[in-house]
């Protein structure tokens, strides 16, 4: 965990427990084999990686396997953004929720370098550091992160994007849509079929808010 009021980061937590539960719902009404599979994945793991940096005390993996994965999640996203330029020409398809798969390969490089910039952790009187998959009951942070101004720099770059990205997709949202009519393009769009509300682009664009929020609020935490 790093900086900020404990109870925040409960909140944040829960809020990205919601985000997960709502990414399996759409795995669960989603056709098998279908390519929206692979990223509805991939925002899952996202969301738990963020409930892992937020309250690290119910993460059991030590972080190293966080940023393993989201160096697969990276190179996953890579290889789709490669074909489909192959394919099209185009490095990226924008969908109605404002989610296209450079953000994703974006969010998925910004989390690896989370993992490995924040600080480690210590059991208080023992001086000795813990990873933070490893931490027990009663434990405080060591303030020894990376520092310097590469470090500040490339940190205020991921705060600048995602709060960017927030609000040109919250103001996109803003504007009403028909509900049916929206649902339809999603499905439409992401080839699932009429699966009900977790189609909806307006849905699926609101949880990019909540991951863009808590992104830009974990690297603001890390100054």
């Amino acid at each position: 965990m790093v900086g900020g009021a404990e109870w925040v980061h409960w909140v944040f937590a829960g809020m990205f427990a919601a985000l997960t539960v709502f990414y399996l719902i759409r795995l669960s009404v989603s056709d098998p084999g279908t390519s929206a599979r692979g990223i509805d994945i991939a925002r899952g793991v996202m969301s738990l990686g963020m409930i892992a940096m937020m309250v690290p005390q119910v993460d059991p993996l030590p972080r190293l396997c966080w940023q393993i994965l989201f160096g697969v999640v990276a190179g996953y996203v890579t290889v789709r953004l490669f074909r489909r330029w192959l394919r099209t020409g185009h490095l990226w398809l924008a969908k109605p929720s404002g989610h296209h798969e450079l953000h994703l390969l974006i969010g998925a490089v910004a989390m690896g370098y989370m993992f490995a910039a924040m600080p480690g952790w210590q059991i208080p009187g023992t001086g000795i550091a813990h990873d933070m998959g490893d931490m027990g009951h009663g434990v405080d942070m060591v303030q020894a992160g990376p520092s310097g101004l590469a470090f500040t720099v490339l940190t205020w770059m991921f705060v600048g994007y995602f709060l960017i990205f927030v609000v040109r997709l919250a103001a996109r949202l803003a504007v009403p849509v028909n509900t049916l009519a929206g649902m339809a393009a999603g499905a439409a769009l992401s080839g699932e079929g009429a699966r009900g509300v977790v189609v909806s682009p307006h849905l699926l664009g609101a949880t990019e808010v909540v991951m863009g929020i808590g992104m830009s609020c974990m690297f603001l935490m890390m100054l």
